[in-house]
Protein backbone atom coordinates (compact mmCIF):
# COMPACT_ATOMS: atom_id res chain seq x y z
CA UNK A 1 0.00 0.00 0.00
CA UNK A 2 1.13 3.34 -0.89
CA UNK A 3 0.31 6.69 0.77
CA UNK A 4 -3.12 8.23 -0.05
CA UNK A 5 -3.55 11.24 -1.58
CA UNK A 6 -6.57 13.24 -2.47
CA UNK A 7 -6.89 15.75 -5.23
CA UNK A 8 -9.86 18.02 -5.31
CA UNK A 9 -10.14 20.19 -8.42
CA UNK A 10 -13.75 20.94 -10.69
CA UNK A 11 -11.49 21.08 -13.94
CA UNK A 12 -11.94 17.31 -14.52
CA UNK A 13 -9.44 17.07 -17.20
CA UNK A 14 -6.82 18.02 -14.94
CA UNK A 15 -8.22 16.34 -11.96
CA UNK A 16 -7.35 13.19 -13.72
CA UNK A 17 -4.45 14.34 -15.78
CA UNK A 18 -3.11 14.93 -12.17
CA UNK A 19 -4.33 11.95 -10.58
CA UNK A 20 -3.13 9.26 -13.17
CA UNK A 21 0.69 10.79 -12.42
CA UNK A 22 0.27 10.42 -9.54
CA UNK A 23 -0.95 6.91 -9.75
CA UNK A 24 2.17 6.79 -12.33
CA UNK A 25 4.45 7.49 -9.52
CA UNK A 26 2.92 4.45 -6.88
CA UNK A 27 0.64 6.54 -4.84
CA UNK A 28 -3.14 5.72 -4.05
CA UNK A 29 -5.05 9.20 -5.28
CA UNK A 30 -8.66 10.03 -4.44
CA UNK A 31 -10.41 12.64 -6.31
CA UNK A 32 -13.27 15.11 -5.73
CA UNK A 33 -14.68 17.03 -8.08
CA UNK A 34 -15.82 20.23 -5.55
CA UNK A 35 -14.59 21.71 -2.65
CA UNK A 36 -18.15 20.06 -0.85
CA UNK A 37 -17.17 16.73 -2.15
CA UNK A 38 -13.25 16.81 -1.18
CA UNK A 39 -14.29 17.85 2.25
CA UNK A 40 -16.50 14.50 2.43
CA UNK A 41 -13.74 12.47 0.76
CA UNK A 42 -10.95 14.13 3.71
CA UNK A 43 -13.25 12.89 6.71
CA UNK A 44 -14.11 9.66 5.54
CA UNK A 45 -10.52 8.45 3.91
CA UNK A 46 -8.15 10.59 5.84
CA UNK A 47 -5.47 11.10 3.39
CA UNK A 48 -2.00 11.66 3.93
CA UNK A 49 -2.06 14.69 1.91
CA UNK A 50 -4.29 16.76 0.25
CA UNK A 51 -3.58 19.03 -3.46
CA UNK A 52 -6.37 21.12 -3.76
CA UNK A 53 -7.19 23.97 -6.95
CA UNK A 54 -8.54 27.46 -4.93
CA UNK A 55 -10.90 28.07 -8.31
CA UNK A 56 -13.87 25.54 -7.75
CA UNK A 57 -17.71 26.41 -8.38
CA UNK A 58 -19.56 26.48 -5.29
CA UNK A 59 -16.68 26.79 -2.57
CA UNK A 60 -13.09 28.04 -3.51
CA UNK A 61 -10.11 26.56 -2.22
CA UNK A 62 -9.70 29.31 1.09
CA UNK A 63 -13.11 28.16 2.52
CA UNK A 64 -12.16 24.08 1.37
CA UNK A 65 -8.96 24.54 3.45
CA UNK A 66 -10.81 26.53 6.44
CA UNK A 67 -13.07 23.61 6.65
CA UNK A 68 -10.70 21.04 6.43
CA UNK A 69 -8.80 23.06 9.60
CA UNK A 70 -11.39 23.49 11.52
CA UNK A 71 -12.70 19.93 11.47
CA UNK A 72 -10.91 17.60 14.42
CA UNK A 73 -11.41 15.05 11.66
CA UNK A 74 -9.09 16.81 9.23
CA UNK A 75 -7.16 19.26 11.10
CA UNK A 76 -4.01 17.14 10.72
CA UNK A 77 -4.07 16.17 7.11
CA UNK A 78 -1.41 18.60 5.69
CA UNK A 79 -3.11 20.92 2.22
CA UNK A 80 -1.10 22.02 -0.67
CA UNK A 81 -2.88 24.17 -2.85
CA UNK A 82 -2.20 23.14 -6.62
CA UNK A 83 -3.32 26.44 -8.77
CA UNK A 84 -2.73 28.83 -11.38
CA UNK A 85 -3.93 31.37 -9.39
CA UNK A 86 -2.50 35.07 -7.86
CA UNK A 87 0.68 35.06 -5.50
CA UNK A 88 -2.20 37.55 -3.90
CA UNK A 89 -4.39 34.06 -3.70
CA UNK A 90 -1.58 31.72 -2.97
CA UNK A 91 -0.72 33.95 0.52
CA UNK A 92 -4.42 33.80 1.46
CA UNK A 93 -4.48 30.25 0.85
CA UNK A 94 -1.22 29.87 3.10
CA UNK A 95 -2.72 31.61 6.08
CA UNK A 96 -6.19 30.12 5.90
CA UNK A 97 -4.00 26.42 6.65
CA UNK A 98 -2.36 25.22 3.24
CA UNK A 99 1.49 24.32 3.98
CA UNK A 100 2.54 25.70 0.63
CA UNK A 101 1.66 25.89 -2.90
CA UNK A 102 2.54 24.32 -6.43
CA UNK A 103 1.94 26.60 -9.31
CA UNK A 104 -0.13 25.03 -12.25
CA UNK A 105 1.04 24.46 -14.80
CA UNK A 106 3.36 21.88 -13.51
CA UNK A 107 5.29 19.25 -15.33
CA UNK A 108 4.60 15.74 -14.47
CA UNK A 109 8.06 14.77 -12.89
CA UNK A 110 8.27 18.21 -10.99
CA UNK A 111 4.65 17.38 -9.05
CA UNK A 112 5.81 14.53 -8.20
CA UNK A 113 9.10 15.62 -6.52
CA UNK A 114 7.30 18.23 -5.23
CA UNK A 115 4.80 15.67 -3.37
CA UNK A 116 7.06 13.33 -2.50
CA UNK A 117 8.80 16.65 -0.24
CA UNK A 118 5.38 17.66 0.86
CA UNK A 119 4.90 14.21 2.21
CA UNK A 120 8.44 13.50 3.80
CA UNK A 121 8.68 16.72 5.58
CA UNK A 122 4.48 15.92 6.95
CA UNK A 123 4.44 12.26 7.69
CA UNK A 124 7.80 11.87 8.67
CA UNK A 125 9.52 9.22 6.18
CA UNK A 126 11.38 9.24 3.37
CA UNK A 127 8.78 9.89 0.17
CA UNK A 128 10.60 8.44 -2.43
CA UNK A 129 9.25 8.53 -6.08
CA UNK A 130 8.20 5.47 -7.55
CA UNK A 131 8.59 3.76 -4.13
CA UNK A 132 6.36 5.30 -1.78
CA UNK A 133 5.86 3.77 2.20
CA UNK A 134 3.55 1.89 3.29
CA UNK A 135 -0.40 3.16 4.07
CA UNK A 136 -0.21 4.36 7.95
CA UNK A 137 -3.54 6.03 8.69
CA UNK A 138 -2.68 9.73 9.42
CA UNK A 139 -2.77 10.28 13.65
CA UNK A 140 -6.43 11.72 14.27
Amino acid sequence: MAYTLLVIDDDRGVLHTVADLLLAHGYRVLTAGSGHEGIAVARAERPHLVLMDYSMAGMNGTAVVSALKDDARTARIPVVALTAATAHVAAELMRAGCIGYIPKPVEGGELARLVARFLAQTVGRRAVPGAPAPREDPEP
